[in-house]
């Protein structure tokens, strides 16, 4: 089972406990704990589970607020044997432990849809430092696939680093991951780190950085068409912002061009991508209007692409950029 604690979770716990007078031996009455463990708690050194959480509420009458803070996902016993004996014997890897960590990662990768980045960052952090342990130290028939594994969680990493502004540290990340795929032929992880550079920059509000990251993402040799033309409508978007509407509508051309070819070989697209569709698309095309000044387009793209995400990612963080340029293009139309 892994624990996703919210890192606010101390801090909430003894605001909450100060808000209704109560001590910490108080509390500890309250919810059946030493006050020693209610103390643990509020400092960070001991993780909650969710049903202590859920008897913290209790006791503060919280409505909910500290369960909030605690996910337990489950991951199946023989996963965690193999991760654990992986961890013991790191030089005899196996293709099902390179398998179970493969299932963790895409777990994590659909919580991001769901939880608050700075919530689930600290998790993916821990387990990219042992995957890549791990990844140093394998040897034998399955190592080159653990190491694609370890890079995949680099990306992820870095992709989670960029949604909290730690810019340095996933870029940095996202530059590695880049190349360690390119090494082990894997063009559309590689194409994808590019992307999420672009992101770092677009979230920094640097054209030319948007610019040079999204068309290194869409001129990687052998990415897929759909991540060519995902990375080429948010190169758009930069070109856009710079003032070069020549530049960007002839790349628009480009991508529409590719795009004929995106509905046929979009079922192709690894899992890991899963996200990524052609109604996905409707949002950084969105984006790309708005860069043009096309505000209307814009605004339909994103009111559509917006509309058919599923509805546990719709209130997602990384969602609210695209919230956000909907808003703007709605009121430029206005």
């Amino acid at each position: 089972m892994t624990r996703i604690v919210d890192p606010s979770f101390g801090v909430q716990l003894r605001e909450l406990r100060a808000a209704r007078g109560l001590s910490l031996r108080e509390l500890g009455l309250a919810a059946y704990v030493s006050k020693s463990q209610i103390s643990e708690y509020e400092t960070g050194r001991r993780r909650p589970s969710a049903e202590m959480a859920g008897y913290l509420d209790q006791a503060l009458e919280a409505d909910g607020a500290l369960s909030a803070l605690v996910v337990e996902s489950h991951t199946d016993d023989d996963a965690t044997n193999r991760i654990a004996h992986a961890l013991a014997a790191p030089t005899s890897v196996d293709a099902e432990t390179v398998e179970s960590l493969g299932r963790m990662l895409e777990q994590q990768r659909h919580l991001d849809d769901t939880l608050p980045a700075p919530m689930l960052l600290p998790t993916v952090e821990g387990h990219l430092e042992m995957v890549q342990a791990l990844a140093r130290n394998a040897r034998g028939p399955h190592a080159s696939a653990l190491r694609l594994v370890a890079t995949e969680w680099c990306q992820f990493a870095g992709w989670m680093n960029g949604q909290v502004r730690h810019d340095t540290r996933g870029s940095k990340l996202l530059t590695d991951a880049a190349r360690d795929a390119l090494d082990l032929g894997a063009p559309d992880l590689a194409s994808q780190s590019y992307n999420f550079r672009g992101y770092i920059e677009r979230r920094k509000g640097n054209a030319r950085g948007i610019v040079r990251w999204f068309m290194t993402a869409y001129e990687t040799p052998g990415a897929s068409d759909l991540h060519r033309v995902d990375a080429a409508v948010q190169a758009v978007h930069g070109f856009g912002l710079l003032g070069d509407h020549k530049g960007a509508q002839n790349l628009l051309a480009m991508a529409d061009d590719l795009s004929t070819s995106v509905g046929e070989r979009s079922g192709n697209v690894s899992t890991r991508y899963y996200w990524l569709t052609p109604a996905w698309l409707r949002l950084p095309i969105g984006l790309a209007h708005l860069g043009l000044g096309n505000y209307s387009l814009a605004a339909d793209s994103l009111r559509a692409g917006l509309d058919q995400l599923p509805e546990s990612w719709r209130k997602a963080e990384w969602s609210a950029e695209y919230r956000n340029a909907l808003t703007r293009a709605e009121t430029a139309v206005a």
